[in-house]
C-alpha cells in the first residue's frame, strides 16, 4: 500500500502560485503575465490531481482498516482500556483508540508514520526476538505485543500497549531496598596495642568505631558491634552502591588512624544479592574470610554464583606474633598423618625451591612418624632442580614421583597435603587432587577467588616469607627431629628465595625459623650455591635485563623470546634484577613456553603485583607473583599486561 500523501504537498504547490503572481504583480508586462497564468494552471491541475490521490489513498486506508476488523472488532478495540493502534504491512500507522489518545502525547502526530520511528529503532528486533518489547513514550513505560489482521485481501498488525510505568517503579524500589549484610573487622588491633594500657586500647578502639559509625551515618541502616574488634552492619542496596561508588573510603579514613608508630586498618566483608537476610551474612562471613586471607586492609564483596568484587588492599599484610594457630594446626595435622594409609606431598606447577623444600621437609616428618610419604613433582618441568641435585648428590630418597605414577596407590585414607598453592588449577597435577578425599593445604600467598575450598585445613597466612617459613614453625611442634641437615637447607633455600635473601616479608618470626634451621645443621653457603645458575643461565638473564624498557615511568617490561630449559629460571631472575633499576616499582618480563605467555612479576612492595596478575587469571604475593596468558604473540601479552597496570593504578586513584 503506498505512503499518504501529505497536506504539505499541497501547501508547497499553494507557495508556488502566490510566488508566480508575486512575479508577475512585481515585473509586469504581457510575458510574464502569461507565464504566471500557465504556472498558476498547472498547479490548479496538480492540486486537484493532489487531492483527489489524497482522498482516494485516505480511502483505501479507512476501507482497509474496516474490512480487515469487524464492526464488533472495531468496537471493541474502541472501547478497550488499552492503548491499541493499527498499522499497514509495511508498519504506517493509520489508526488508534482513544485510550493511545490519552495516554500517549501527542498521539495525532504519529499517523502516516513508521511505527520504528515512533517506538524506537530496536522495537521490532525485540518484537521478532521476544514477541514483546518495552517502550517509553513521555513520562510513561509500556509492553507491547502484536497481533495480525487478514481479511478481504488486506494484511493490518495491531499493537496492544501495556502500561507498566508503575510496576517498573515497584520493581526497581524492590532492588534499591534489598538486605546487604557487611562484616567489618580491625584486623590488627591486637598487634598494634600490644604492650598497651587498657585504658589506651579503649580510646583507639573507641576512635575506631567513631570513624566507621561515621562514615556509616548518612547510609540508611543499622551498625551494631559484635565484639572488641568487629561490627556488623545492615543496609539496602541503594546504601551499598553509595558506599561502592566512594569505593569504601572508611578504610582510607581508618589508616589514618595511628597508635604509635603504627596504623589500624579494616577488612570489610559484604554479601549482597542473597536471596534472605541470612543467607546474605553466611555471604559476608565468607567474604570477610577471603579479605583477611588476601593481607587484610579490604573490602571484599560476595554476590551469588560464588562471584567477587574487591576494593583497597594496597597495605602489605602485618605479621603475626602468635605462633597458637601454628601450634594447634601442627598437632591436627600430626593426628591426621597418623590416620591416613600413605601421605601425598604436592605443590605448584614448575615447583621452585619453596614449593619443592617445603614438601621434602614435610616429607621426612610423615617417613619419622611411621607413613610412606610421596612427593608429585614434574622432575622436567622445575625451578628447583639444584635442590634434586643436592638430594641425589647426598644420596637421600625423596621419593619423587610424577602424578599418574601415584593414582594407584591413592585411596579412601589417602592423606594429601599441598604446600605453596591453593589453588586447584596451579596444582602439579590436578588429577592427584581430585581423587584424594583428605586434603590439607599449607599456603602464604594473596587468597583467590577460586581456592581450594573442601581442605581439612586451610592454613593460611599472607604475612609470613614463605611456606618453608610455616612448615619450619610447624616442624617444631610436631617432629622437630626429621630435621635433618639436608632437610634445615631445603627450607631455608625456600625463605632465602621468597624473601630475597631476608630482605622483603621478613619479620621476627622468620628469623626465628631461620636461627632453629640453622641450628638443625643448614649451612648458608651450601643453600647460596643452590641459587648459582649456568653460564648459559646468566647470559641470556644479562639480554632480558637489557632488552627492558620503561613503562609509565615506574614499570620496567622486558621480552624473553628465547626457548631452552633456562627460560623460566632466566625470566624470574632477570625481573629480580630490574629492581634495582632507579625508579622502578614494578618489573615484568614476558617468556614463551609451549603454547603459553608467562609473565613473571616483581616488586619491592610498594606496587602490589599480585593485584595486577590476578587481572591477567594469575596470581601470587604482593611482591612476587606470575599469570600465563593464551595470546597469539609477545605484542599481544605485552599490550594486556600495560592494560591491567592501567586499570590497577587507576583503582588506586578511587
Amino acid at each position: 500500500m503506498k505512503k499518504v500523501w501529505g497536506v504539505g504537498r499541497i501547501f508547497l504547490i499553494l507557495l508556488i502560485l502566490l510566488v508566480a503572481d508575486i512575479f508577475a504583480i512585481a515585473f509586469g508586462g504581457d510575458y510574464a503575465l502569461y507565464i504566471a497564468g500557465g504556472v498558476a494552471f498547472l498547479g490548479a491541475i496538480i492540486a486537484v490531481f493532489s487531492l483527489v490521490g489524497l482522498h482516494t489513498n485516505i480511502g483505501k486506508i479507512i476501507s482497509g482498516v474496516s474490512k480487515g476488523i469487524s464492526t464488533a472488532q472495531s468496537r471493541a478495540l474502541t472501547e478497550l482500556r488499552l492503548p491499541v493502534l493499527i498499522t499497514t504491512a509495511y508498519g504506517e500507522i493509520v489508526w488508534y483508540n482513544p485510550q493511545f489518545e490519552s495516554d500517549v502525547p501527542d498521539a495525532s502526530l504519529t499517523v502516516g508514520k513508521s511505527i520504528d520511528k515512533v517506538f524506537g529503532n530496536e522495537f521490532k528486533d525485540d518484537i521478532e526476538s521476544h514477541g514483546q518489547a518495552e517502550i517509553t513514550l513521555g513520562n510513561k513505560i509500556f509492553t507491547v505485543t502484536d497481533s495480525d489482521i487478514d481479511g478481504d485481501g488486506t494484511h493490518l498488525r495491531i499493537y496492544y500497549l501495556f502500561d507498566v510505568t508503575q510496576l517498573r517503579k515497584i520493581a526497581h524500589e524492590y532492588e534499591r531496598t534489598r538486605p546487604v549484610v557487611a562484616l567489618v573487622a580491625i584486623d590488627n588491633l591486637d598487634e598494634i596495642t600490644k604492650n598497651a594500657r587498657d585504658s589506651e586500647i579503649a580510646s583507639f578502639r573507641g576512635k575506631v568505631q567513631q570513624r566507621i559509625e561515621k562514615w556509616f551515618s548518612h547510609i540508611n541502616g543499622i551498625c551494631r558491634k559484635l565484639s572488641g574488634d568487629r561490627y556488623m552492619l545492615v543496609l539496602e542496596e541503594r546504601g551499598y552502591q553509595r558506599l561502592a561508588e566512594e569505593g569504601f573510603s572508611v578504610l582510607d579514613e581508618v589508616r589514618e588512624l595511628k597508635f604509635g608508630d603504627s596504623s589500624a586498618t579494616l577488612s570489610i566483608g559484604v554479601g549482597q544479592g542473597g536471596g534472605s537476610m541470612s543467607e546474605c551474612e553466611e555471604m559476608a562471613k565468607q567474604a570477610l574470610d577471603m579479605a583477611l586471607g588476601r593481607g587484610g586492609d579490604q573490602t571484599v564483596v560476595k554476590m551469588p554464583n560464588n562471584e567477587y568484587k574487591f576494593f583497597g588492599g594496597v597495605s602489605g599484610a602485618l605479621e603475626k606474633h602468635n605462633k597458637v594457630r601454628a601450634r594447634i594446626i601442627s598437632n591436627t595435622l600430626k593426628s591426621l598423618i597418623m590416620q591416613a594409609s600413605n601421605v601425598i606431598l604436592m605443590g605448584h606447577r614448575f615447583a621452585d625451591l619453596d614449593s619443592l623444600g617445603s614438601c621434602i621437609a614435610m616429607a621426612s616428618a610423615v617417613s619419622t612418624l611411621g607413613r610412606q610419604p610421596y612427593i608429585v613433582m614434574d622432575k622436567t618441568k622445575t625451578m628447583a632442580g639444584s635442590l634434586v641435585d643436592r638430594a641425589d648428590a647426598l644420596g637421600v630418597q625423596c621419593n619423587i614421583v610424577s602424578g599418574a605414577d601415584v593414582m594407584q596407590v591413592i585411596d579412601k585414607q589417602t592423606l594429601l597435603i599441598i604446600c605453596d598453592v591453593h589453588r586447584p588449577s596451579f596444582l602439579d597435577s590436578p588429577e592427584v587432587y581430585d581423587h584424594c578425599q583428605n586434603v590439607v593445604v599449607i599456603d602464604h600467598h594473596r587468597k583467590a577467588v577460586d581456592f581450594i575450598n573442601d581442605a581439612v585445613i586451610f592454613y593460611h597466612e599472607t604475612a609470613v616469607s614463605s611456606v618453608c617459613e610455616m612448615v619450619t614453625e610447624m616442624l617444631q611442634y610436631m617432629c622437630p627431629k626429621s630435621v635433618g641437615p639436608f632437610e634445615a637447607e631445603a627450607l631455608m633455600s625456600g625463605i632465602m628465595l621468597d624473601s630475597r635473601n631476608f630482605v622483603l616479608n621478613t619479620g621476627v618470626r622468620t628469623f626465628e625459623a631461620s636461627a632453629f634451621l640453622r641450628n638443625r645443621g643448614a649451612d648458608p653457603v651450601t643453600v647460596k650455591k643452590m641459587f648459582a645458575g649456568s653460564m648459559e643461565t646468566y647470559k641470556l638473564r644479562a639480554e632480558i635485563v637489557g632488552s627492558a624498557e620503561l613503562y609509565d615511568d615506574d614499570c620496567a617490561i622486558a621480552i624473553n623470546d628465547t626457548v631452552n630449559e633456562n627460560t623460566r629460571l632466566a625470566s624470574a631472575q632477570a625481573a629480580d634484577e630490574m629492581l634495582g633499576i632507579s625508579g622502578v616499582l614494578g618489573s615484568f618480563v614476558v617468556c614463551r613456553y609451549g603454547s603459553e605467555f608467562n609473565i613473571s612479576a616483581r616488586s619491592l612492595g610498594s606496587m602490589n603485583v599480585q593485584v595486577i596478575m590476578e587481572k591477567l587469571g594469575g596470581g601470587g604475593h604482593r611482591t612476587m607473583a606470575a599469570c600465563q596468558l593464551r595470546v597469539d604473540s609477545f605484542e599481544d601479552a605485552v599490550e594486556q599486561l600495560k592494560h591491567a597496570i592501567d586499570q590497577y593504578k587507576k583503582e588506586l586513584k578511587k
